[in-house]
């Protein structure tokens, strides 16, 4: 079998996925429109066309890959297209930008989906299955890239493929919504992980965090024993003792 080759919509590939493979979501997006007759419909109804179809045709190859910058204004700028000129070729104005279009209607805007939003949305919910379920595939990922680390400990590398440098890069954005569940510890970072109150630690008490000696200390370490298991690098007076 030759490479790259597609499995339900997504190219397979030894090497990492270039911007040409992106090239059938943009095929998919210039076949549906050529067959919209643009020029008979309102900008409601283009809207609601490119909320509904257009805008949900990369949906699959969204949900495993971060969409490059070039793949993205190229979708953008179809979309912008059908909304302003329809399926004509004359150029017309656009009477507004289109990141404010995409904003959502009680934020001024039409509620036109972010394709960009919608990239880390849809990639964010892998790491929640990953942190919330058990499973074969998550197994192996665990087995693959995390070993004996965290999630909120692990980086990422060149030698990771795409679809976990894909997670990786909205990792630091989908850890500021969730809140962790305790249980032993082990999982969870004492200082930077949200876990007591509505903010981390390190957020909570900034000074103590500059001063402290292990900033990636886990709260199984912290708590595990009679004591508090922090250090800090000189002694604590004045404000940095109130805290």
């Amino acid at each position: 079998m030759e490479t790259p080759h597609t499995y339900l919509g997504i190219p397979l590939h030894y090497k990492r996925i270039s911007n040409k493979d992106w090239k059938i979501i943009e095929d998919r997006f210039e076949r549906k429109l050529s067959t919209w007759k643009g020029k008979l419909l309102s900008y409601g109804g283009r809207l609601t066309l490119i909320n509904l179809v257009l805008s949900n045709l990369s949906v699959y190859m969204l949900s495993f890959f971060e969409i490059p910058k070039e793949v993205l204004k190229k979708l953008n700028f179809y979309r912008s297209r059908f909304f302003w000129q329809g399926d004509g070729h004359k150029r017309k104005y656009r009477l507004s930008k289109w990141d404010i279009l995409c904003r959502p209607k009680e934020q001024g805007g039409l509620g036109i989906m972010d394709l960009k939003v919608q990239n880390k949305c849809l990639l964010s919910k892998w790491l929640f299955i990953l942190t919330n379920e058990d499973g074969i595939w998550q197994q192996i990922l665990r087995n693959k890239y995390l070993k004996s680390k965290t999630l909120t400990q692990d980086e990422k590398k060149p030698c990771d493929s795409q679809f976990w440098s894909g997670l990786m890069s909205v990792k630091q954005e989908f850890l500021k919504w969730m809140m962790f569940k305790v249980q032993n510890g082990k999982q969870t970072r004492f200082w930077e992980d949200k876990w007591l109150g509505n903010s981390a630690l390190k957020d909570q008490y900034p000074n103590l965090f500059n001063l402290v000696h292990r900033k990636h200390v886990t709260v199984y370490t912290v708590l595990n024993g009679d004591s508090l298991n922090v250090s800090f690098r000189r002694h604590l007076t004045g404000n940095n003792l109130r805290d």
